[in-house]
């Protein structure tokens, strides 16, 4: 059987930020230049033969004459669920998937430079917060760009009175269908139910000073006690 066709599906475009759902089926593969920084995020373990090439060694590629890059790949490799990987700007990326079932990324596109650039004053930020800034489950990577989190609750899980605070931007994406039940800071519910689908993305801007407002804190539950809530979120710095 043939392989099939990836498919790029862009989820979120801004100014500062790209949010990309890129699906191969068992034998497909794709050759990508990075225009952008990228955060590359595995959905869902597979099995790979890929290889990132610095944005260096692209003008060498076969694959910028329009050539297949397979042929010049490692054997293929196990890839872990959640498994972060960072690309800079100008850099190639080509992987085949070599398992039987669907491989799949959300790939973050950093468009502009980072607004706050020096660490102090991220700390500065995150240090005035009034709950904590672990606005995740597992914090997966960081550098000058953003912090990358999971967020996993088991069904039925979470805590409404365990809030934590935002202080910088960010985007969120759910990777498969769940619900969110919000609670205010002190634990009392009824802040927001979100309901959302595999691929729905929201967007939030945060203000300067919102360390000192617990507006932007609050405490999460999972509406679903037969489904786990799968959500990636990253934070702009």
């Amino acid at each position: 059987r043939p392989p099939g066709i990836y498919t790029m599906t862009v989820l979120f475009d801004s100014a500062r930020l790209r949010i990309t759902n890129v699906r191969l089926p068992p034998g497909a593969s794709l050759d990508h230049r990075h225009e952008y920084p990228t955060l590359r995020w595995q959905v869902e373990e597979g099995i790979e033969r890929s290889v990132l090439r610095p944005a260096q060694a692209i003008a060498a590629s076969v694959c910028d004459a329009g050539q297949s890059c397979v042929a010049e790949l490692p054997p293929a490799e196990h890839v872990a669920d959640k498994r972060v990987t960072w690309a800079e700007a100008g850099s190639g990326f080509t992987v085949c998937n070599a398992g039987e079932g669907e491989w799949r990324q959300v790939c973050w596109e950093f468009k502009q430079r980072p607004r706050r650039s020096e660490a102090e004053e991220v700390r500065a930020l995150l240090s005035s917060a009034i709950y904590t800034t672990c606005v995740g489950t597992d914090l997966l990577f960081e550098n000058e760009y953003c912090r990358a989190w999971d967020f996993y609750l088991p069904p039925g899980g979470g805590d409404a009175g365990e809030p934590h605070h935002h202080v910088l931007d960010y985007a969120f994406v759910y990777v498969a269908k769940g619900r969110l039940l919000g609670s205010h800071h002190d634990g009392s519910p009824g802040l927001f139910d979100s309901v959302n689908e595999d691929g729905d993305v929201s967007w939030f801007d945060i203000p300067d000073g919102a360390g000192a407002d617990p507006a932007f804190a609050h405490g999460g539950v999972n509406g679903y006690d037969d489904l786990p809530m799968r959500e990636y979120l990253v934070e702009l710095k």
